[in-house]
């Protein structure tokens, strides 16, 4: 927990499945935190979630496959940027982008979830225009025009996508301010509570409604404290209510099996001392998540009708 720099790759595969030329998958740990409200310490997850990866099997039991075999490289740690979270995104995106430009799948690490937006610059700026939406999963809406005295704070990051352009559909949410209601009723924004995805006997067909609200191709950010804190209570702000393991798993088996996922992140990982069971379930869900992410049209047809 005290190291911000991984000392070693996700996973830890065999090293001809780690080549930055070859590899399908490139993760970027961004381990910055600098505008957190409550609970610091996801500068710290990155290296957390890196080091609990090292216990996950290689073999995905549901996939039935071994993602790692389409090459995953983690690149060296992004180092904060102390000139504020402006200039920190903008680190970001000039990292992102030749990533991008070359055909990865680009994963950041975070972190505090300001550091998406840097990703999402560079989508933007290497697609010219092509569309994509965000499917964002969290507790909190992040929708304020500005927090403590900038647009650029954690709290604002879905406000500055929506600033963009882009169309959003929310899940997990449960706290929000006024201005957040007011912001997302203007734009139209899709959002599904905890609550609705946990009481209904069906989340999935209102996921699929929510869905088709967004272009084929969407950016995936899954903010931790999307999850409930009696599984995940390493986040910033661990607010009671949240999603379990298993119904998260299944939301976003069904986002990669309508969409495709152009990029994506996991946020707000602040490990607590002598506890790595969320560590693991973190690094557990990306891995599973990239498994979704880059299978092939076959599989995906397949597990569509079966």
């Amino acid at each position: 927990m005290n190291s911000l720099t991984p000392t070693s790759p996700f996973l830890d595969p065999p090293p001809e499945f780690t080549n930055p030329r070859t590899a399908r998958i490139c993760i970027l740990p961004v381990p910055y935190d600098a505008t957190t409200t409550y609970q610091s310490g996801s500068r710290f997850g990155p290296a957390a979630l890196i080091a609990a990866s090292h216990q996950v099997e290689l073999y995905d039991e549901h996939l039935q496959r071994e993602t790692y075999r389409v090459g995953i490289h983690t690149c060296p740690a992004l180092q904060p940027n102390a000139a504020g979270p402006e200039a920190m995104i903008e680190d970001i995106r000039q990292a992102c982008e030749p990533l991008a430009a070359a055909g990865k799948l680009v994963v950041l690490l975070g972190g505090e979830h300001t550091v998406t937006l840097g990703l999402i610059k560079a989508l933007l700026q290497i697609r010219s225009g092509r569309p994509f939406g965000v499917v964002q999963f969290d507790a909190h809406r992040d929708l304020r025009s500005e927090y403590e005295g900038t647009p650029w704070n954690h709290a604002c990051v879905m406000a500055r996508i929506l600033d963009w352009g882009l169309p959003l559909v929310q899940l997990g949410v449960r706290a929000w301010s006024p201005e957040e209601v007011a912001r997302a009723k203007r734009a139209k924004v899709a959002a599904l509570t905890a609550r609705e995805l946990l009481a209904v006997r069906n989340p999935l067909a209102l996921l699929d409604r929510a869905l088709n609200t967004l272009p084929d191709d969407v950016y995936l950010t899954f903010d931790l404290d999307a999850l409930d804190p009696s599984i995940m209570p390493s986040t910033g702000t661990p607010e009671p209510g949240g999603l379990l393991y298993y119904p998260a798993l299944d939301l976003i088996e069904r986002i990669a099996l309508r969409k495709r996922v152009i990029g994506l992140d996991v946020v707000e990982l602040a490990p607590l001392p002598g506890l790595v069971a969320p560590d693991l379930l973190a690094a557990r869900l990306l891995y599973r998540t990239l498994g979704w992410a880059t299978q092939g049209k076959a599989e995906k047809t397949r597990r569509i009708h079966r």
